[in-house]
């Protein structure tokens, strides 16, 4: 579990780099507004982070739902975004 734990954390690293990235405009290559973009940098840095906090005192539940999370939390914004935005 805890090979799990940090290579989901790895990847909530990685995103929420390439959305901070994007948010301050180093780079071009996010589809979703800038709002969207800096809430995805705060979640995915944040909560990946935490992951690898929480594995390494050894809380390895608390770590695996931490983990998920961010990705349970993206895709509720992305349904609200793309419910409320205005495509024409």
């Amino acid at each position: 579990m805890r090979y799990i734990i940090w290579i989901l954390s790895s990847i909530n690293v990685y995103l929420g780099l390439r959305c901070f990235l994007n948010a301050i405009h180093v780079l071009q290559t996010s589809k979703y507004s800038q709002t969207a973009t800096v809430i995805f940098a705060i979640l995915f840095l944040g909560m990946g982070i935490g992951g690898f906090y929480l594995a390494a005192v050894n809380n390895n539940k608390q770590a695996l739902l931490i983990s998920i999370g961010p990705w349970i939390i993206a895709l509720l914004i992305l349904l609200i975004n793309m419910m409320t935005a205005d495509y024409k």
